[in-house]
């Protein structure tokens, strides 16, 4: 595949390669730990880490820890709906 730099004027521009397209789908060396208290824990190749935590109100939370933190809790509606929450 060719790289490719996004040459957006007044932009630095973000590198696109097949490293980066593959980690978007998932396909990303890591560890994954399942954990005693039901969590599950999975640290990538630069030392990242999503924490999944199964709460007790039937929500799922899912933290990432990198250059930021973001955390995404899934509600599931009694309508069969699932809502979704980023938060930083």
């Amino acid at each position: 595949m060719i790289e490719f730099i996004d040459k957006t004027t007044g932009r630095s521009g973000t590198r696109i390669n097949r490293a980066a397209l593959m980690a978007l789908q998932g396909f990303v060396a890591k560890t994954t730990v399942f954990n005693t208290n039901g969590s599950i824990t999975e640290t990538n190749g630069s030392g990242h880490t999503l924490t999944t935590t199964f709460n007790s109100n039937g929500t799922i939370t899912e933290k990432f820890v990198g250059e930021k933190t973001l955390t995404k809790t899934a509600t599931f509606n009694a309508d069969g709906t699932i809502t979704e929450v980023i938060s930083e």
